[in-house]
């Protein structure tokens, strides 16, 4: 028999994403509408101040309210330039108003146009940059543009979905709509946010599943106020799967997740859970799940605890794949107690993924690995293929006052990236790796670095003044830098590039 054929067949069918027992259903999706409106004129000057008073803090002086106004409204413009030549004009103009590039990097995450919404579900069906992104959006009762708000991020029971996809738009509407609504009676106090998958890619493992969600988290910023220190992520039997893998490769975002009913699979998922070292894992299985075996959860647990990684495990028996009303309860207040460093004293970050956006963890970035070894494609059962090294790349920081030391595994280059909130910037800071000095001397903060990793790791969530780039494999003629490159003078590999999530 000629399998040839056969095999022709199957490969198309997994290049196109689609079932190999019968055709995806497809989720209606509602039209665009007026979504979160922007308020069309920037806030009055009282309620702006009265923002810069909380954001600043002791850095806030009140006679130089005037100039930080107007390198708010600089900002405002350089979000909102489409090219990279405007954007360097209006940087010149900041710098010329000689405010603190500290005071500037926490302006960024106040947005002169939030508007004062009313209580609701709203939905949102727009473009950012290349994405469309789509999501509802619930407001609570007593929302205030001027408070930062915890944000819920449900994810949609996706197993539902696929079981009985809605007819139409108008009953996808009706269905999240209501969804939120009850998210919004468990957090009253917080911001949900469901976003709207695509059945063909669910919320990941690949790129495109996971900027569903990523990309309408950096959109919903620009709309409502969202503390960056308090994010959640919830996911229940297949969309479990989906916060597993979020948390893993965008740990900065997330001060926990919960995962109910389902763990994970890949090894390559596996080799990332150092990267939870801040975000707390959720997560809940019982022993008679007859759907997603318990083991998938029980052993990550062991893991983490090899690990010495903070996680909440549950594991409860009788109860099978569905939890209890209860059991939510308690995961979801486990869930919600946390709140996130931002700039942790400790991170660590591993990957064996090529696309440098998943080799960053809080305020480290690796570039690339020393010896990666052979790249293999990894087919996804849903949203085509990633590639992965044979060799894993890591790195354990630590900061301690103006010393940073770093271990590192497998790794080529390497970026760190540091404010007034992490350092004495006007004096020298040291840094070793595997116990050898790599840099000491001072750093130079600037706005424009600053700005530069804005647009990368999306506007306010985090603010970095100042970079340092570090080479540990020697080169002729490349000494460690305050001033950032791409990459490596001359890299033995360079990373892939993956749009997101800026």
């Amino acid at each position: 028999m000629n399998r040839a054929p056969l095999i022709v067949a199957l490969w198309i069918a997994l290049c196109a994403g689609s079932s190999l027992h019968g055709a995806l259903p497809v989720l209606p999706v509602p039209p665009a509408g007026l979504g979160v409106p922007l308020d069309p004129q920037p806030m009055p000057r009282e309620t702006l101040v009265g923002l810069y008073r909380v954001e600043l803090g002791s850095l806030f002086q009140p006679d130089k309210a005037d100039a930080i106004l107007q390198a708010h409204a600089l900002l405002e413009a350089y979000f909102a330039a489409p090219s990279l030549a405007q954007r360097r004009s209006i940087v010149k103009s900041i710098e010329a108003l000689n405010v603190d590039p500290a005071i500037i990097g926490r302006l960024t995450r106040v947005r002169a146009r939030w508007a004062a919404l009313a209580p609701g579900v709203y939905y949102v069906n727009e473009k950012r940059g290349p994405f469309v992104v789509r999501y509802f959006l619930g407001v609570p009762k007593g929302y205030d543009r001027t408070k930062a708000s915890p944000l819920v991020v449900k994810l949609a029971l996706i197993d539902a979905l696929l079981n009985q996809t809605p007819a139409d738009a108008a009953a996808v509407t009706n269905l999240f709509n209501g969804s939120v609504s009850a998210e919004l009676a468990k957090h009253p106090d917080a911001i949900v946010l469901m976003p709207l998958p695509d059945l063909a890619n669910l919320y990941g493992p690949s790129t495109a599943g996971m900027n569903d969600v990523i990309q309408a988290m950096l959109h919903a910023a620009d709309r409502v106020n969202i503390d960056p220190a308090r994010v959640y992520l919830f996911g229940q039997s297949l969309s479990a799967f989906s916060a597993w893998n979020l948390a893993l490769h965008y740990p900065t975002y997330f001060a926990s997740f919960a995962a109910m009913s389902g763990g994970i699979r890949a090894d390559w998922q596996r080799s990332r859970l150092i990267n939870l070292a801040n975000t707390l894992p959720v997560f809940w299985a019982d022993a008679d799940d007859k759907i997603v075996r318990p083991d998938l959860s029980r052993n990550v647990a062991r893991s983490l605890k090899n690990l010495k990684i903070d996680a909440e495990f549950q594991e409860t028996k009788g109860l099978g794949h569905t939890p209890s009303d209860a059991i939510l309860d308690d995961r979801y207040a486990r869930l919600r107690s946390r709140v996130r460093p931002l700039y942790p004293e400790q991170v660590w970050v591993e990957s064996t993924r090529p696309e440098s956006v998943f080799g960053r963890a809080d305020w480290v970035q690796m570039w690339q690995p020393a010896a990666p070894g052979k790249d293999h494609i990894v087919s996804l059962r849903r949203g085509g293929f990633i590639n992965i090294f044979d060799n894993a790349e890591s790195i354990r920081a630590t900061r301690t006052g103006n010393h940073i030391d770093l271990i590192a595994d497998n790794v080529d280059s390497l970026r760190l990236f540091l404010n007034d909130q992490m350092i004495d910037t006007s004096r020298p800071i040291s840094v070793t790796v595997n116990k050898k000095t790599k840099f000491e001397g001072k750093i130079t903060p600037s706005a424009e670095e600053m700005l530069m990793d804005q647009l990368t790791l999306g506007r306010g969530w985090r603010y970095y003044t100042a970079v340092l780039d570090i080479d540990l494999v020697d080169r002729p003629a490349t000494n460690p830098t305050t001033r950032p490159t791409t990459a490596p003078t001359t890299p033995t590999r360079r990373r892939g590039i993956t749009i997101g999530p800026g």
